[in-house]
């Protein structure tokens, strides 16, 4: 056979086998390629009366390839159905997925317009809620499996944490100009898209009205530019912008700054390092910076509310310059507690570098919590509205056992380092974060419950 003829059939039955096995899905020239919609995950929690955004992933076909993009189930132009196995259970509209009663339900994506791809089982739950209103927990108990109530996610550089009466946990992260908020499935999963709060703080001092119908949080934030890691407090302390203390409604994927809040509160130009509520008590505790000191403020919610107004102005030079915000001023309320706190007397221990990590009110007592990753275990004193120490420097149990947390799959080498404390309705958790280098900058998030 001629050389030249034999290279020509050669590849040709190679073009037609490799157009075989490709499984002829490249598009003919003159045909259409769809856009493309998935579920985000396989699996999500609710509870009864929750709503929450349908989680998927759209990918629009442009110049050959596929790019990520937001679609709009309000006007829904690919006329996405999405079907629920169980409306009953969980109904769908608008792109919004509402649990009705307990139970599951399985959703499915239909469209003749879009290629669409796999289900999502929602479960559907009772509302929790316990019913003690003491806190008399041991802090000192060991860890053990049945006491770890939100299992371990993968998520960024979580800085706090709080709980819903629904039993629904809510993270706070930050990066280097924003502080950010998400939901959590019972899984350690992410619900929807987060909040951004621009400039809005560290994320530690974070706080949600465990008693609200609807999800509101208290934090701080700046009306000024600073982008460190949106400071400590909205900003640095004694900077030169005002930081208030702000009450947000949580909405997934909204961009809210401080003066577009729900409500504000101004103590001093420097803020609230943090703002922690607690609504069955009445009470919210305030860690300020005063004439180069640390002060804790206790005051009653409800007062605050009805405080006489100030109006401050807005200095950032990138969004709302010189506009104004009216505030509530809190120095026209007289607090339940004022004290100047000393925290190396409350944070520092022999294994333990001082760095505060957790601080909350419940009832008459001041709960905080410090340590590194790499600390003996977690510290925690307690303080009362006099400002004694009630009890100073306790090693908090679940963080002593190192063995038990690498052999519990909480930490890979049993660094652990303690994000957040809260009480509600007697019932203390800590959220933690561990080491797992393999998973580069993302570390694994938990949230224990003492018993």
């Amino acid at each position: 056979m001629d050389a030249k003829l034999f290279l020509a059939k050669a590849a040709a039955v190679l073009s037609a086998a490799a157009f075989l096995l490709t499984g002829c899905t490249e598009p003919a020239p003159s045909e259409t390629v769809k856009d493309k919609m998935t579920f985000l995950q396989n699996e999500c929690v609710l509870f009864v009366g929750e709503e929450v955004a349908v989680p998927v992933s759209y990918q629009v076909f442009e110049r050959g390839v596929f790019v990520k993009a937001e679609y709009d189930f309000g006007s829904n132009p690919g006329e996405v159905n999405i079907v629920s196995s169980n409306p009953e259970v969980a109904s769908v509209s608008s792109g919004i997925i509402k649990g009705r009663k307990e139970g599951t339900a399985t959703l499915s994506l239909l469209s003749d317009k879009i290629q669409t791809k796999g289900e999502l089982t929602v479960t559907v739950k009772e509302n929790e809620e316990p019913q003690t209103s003491t806190f008399n927990q041991d802090i000192t108990q060991p860890l053990t499996a049945d006491m770890i109530a939100l299992p371990l996610g993968l998520q960024t550089g979580m800085q706090s944490f709080d709980i819903d009466k629904r039993g629904r946990f809510y993270m706070s992260t930050e990066d280097n100009t924003s502080m950010k908020v998400c939901a959590l499935n019972m899984d350690g999963s992410k619900v929807g898209s987060d909040m951004v709060l621009p400039s809005g703080g560290h994320g530690d001092g974070f706080s949600i009205e465990y008693d609200a119908d609807d999800i509101y949080f208290w934090t701080s934030g700046t009306m000024g530019d600073h982008t460190d890691n949106g400071g400590y407090s909205g900003g640095k302390a004694n900077g030169p912008d005002v930081r208030l203390i702000c009450r947000h409604k949580f909405k997934a994927g909204v961009t809210e700054y401080a003066e577009e809040a729900l409500e504000h509160f101004y103590l001093n130009d420097n803020g609230a390092r943090f703002a922690d509520v607690d609504t069955e008590h009445d009470v919210i505790a305030l860690w300020t910076y005063e004439n180069n000191s640390d002060y804790i403020y206790v005051y009653r919610l409800s007062e605050i509310r009805n405080a006489q107004t100030i109006t401050v102005k807005v200095t950032r030079e990138s969004y709302n310059q010189g506009k104004t915000v009216t505030a509530y001023n809190l120095n026209t309320v007289k607090p339940i507690a004022r004290f100047p706190w000393k925290r190396k007397g409350v944070t520092t221990g022999d294994t333990n570098a001082g760095a505060v990590q957790g601080l909350c009110v419940y009832d008459d007592r001041i709960y905080v919590t410090s340590g590194a990753k790499n600390d003996e275990a977690t510290l925690m004193s307690v303080m009362d509205f006099s400002g004694n120490i009630i009890q100073k420097l306790v090693k908090v149990g679940v963080s002593a056992d190192k063995q038990q947390l690498i052999k519990l799959n909480l930490s890979s080498d049993g660094t652990f380092e303690p994000e957040g404390v809260h009480i509600r309705k007697g019932q203390m958790y800590l959220g933690y974060v561990g080491d797992y280098p393999s998973s580069g900058s993302s570390k694994h998030t938990c949230v224990i419950k003492l018993k």
